[in-house]
Order: C-alpha cells, then sequence, then structure tokens
C-alpha cells in the first residue's frame, strides 16, 4: 500500500495511512497536525509541489525523497489533488507517495545495460582495428625480409 496524507491548508497533517507510518518509522499520532514538509529532504521542493496542487487542483509523479526518523531515504512519486466541501470550497489536499526504489532501479540497470553495450561495441571495433593492423604488421614484415634476402 502506497502512503496516503491528508493535509489542510497551512501544510498540517490531519490524517494518514499505516504505509505512512512506515516510511516516516512515525507513529499515527505524532504525524497528524505535523508540519508535512519535515518528512522530505527537500522541504522547499515539498512545499513548491503542495502549492502546485492548490493552484492547479492537481499534481502527478512529482519526484521527491521521503526520510524515515533513522535516516532511511525513500525515492517517491507525488500524486495529489485538492479535495473540497459541498460549498465546492478548498479543504485540503490528499496526497499519494507511489515508492519508485524498484523502478528507479530498473532504470539504472536499463542505463548500465546500455553502457556496457557501448563498451562492447568499442571493444569490437577495436579489436577489428587491431586485426586490420596486425595483417598490415605481418605484410610489412613479410616485405622486409624480402629485401633483406
Amino acid at each position: 500500500m502506497d502512503p496516503l496524507i491528508t493535509i489542510n491548508p497551512e501544510g498540517k497533517i490531519t490524517d494518514v495511512n499505516e504505509a505512512t507510518v512506515n516510511i516516516t518509522g512515525l507513529n499515527r499520532d505524532r504525524l497528524i497536525n505535523s508540519d508535512f514538509f519535515n518528512y522530505f529532504t527537500e522541504k522547499q521542493k515539498a512545499r513548491e509541489v503542495y502549492q502546485e496542487v492548490y493552484e492547479k487542483g492537481s499534481v502527478s509523479d512529482s519526484p521527491l525523497t521521503l526520510k524515515h526518523k533513522d535516516g532511511k531515504l525513500t525515492d517517491v512519486l507525488f500524486n495529489g489533488s485538492v479535495y473540497k466541501d459541498d460549498l465546492g470550497s478548498v479543504l485540503g489536499v490528499v496526497i499519494v507517495a507511489r515508492d519508485i526504489a524498484e523502478q528507479k532501479w530498473a532504470l539504472d540497470l536499463r542505463v548500465a545495460n546500455k553502457e556496457l553495450a557501448f563498451q562492447n561495441d568499442e571493444k569490437e571495433k577495436r579489436a577489428a582495428e587491431l586485426v586490420i593492423a596486425n595483417k598490415e604488421l605481418a605484410f610489412q614484415n613479410d616485405e622486409k625480409e624480402k629485401r633483406a634476402n
């Protein structure tokens, strides 16, 4: 389950699910009424994304990093939208933070594989050049021997 957080217009957490408790290492009572931005490595960036939710009504796939009380960092994609009362007044924001550790690992692996493929291509080119150079050297040695005799 992804962390789900509701936040009031002042940026204070009003509710969380168990996944949020697990990813922060803090109990629900400690999280509620605390400053939402304190749980990210880049507080200002979290504020900007939060403001964007208010301005646009929603955001999706904004990358942020959540921090656990023990220092563990978790890269997440931040998705949020405003929620309103029956009269259309904004009451706050609902946030879902999707853990992208596995996606990031797969992306890093893909980049590493591309680099390895590139290096292999370069090695094959150098090997082909060495074959040509060896043939040329053998030819030159043969020519030197002919002249020496």
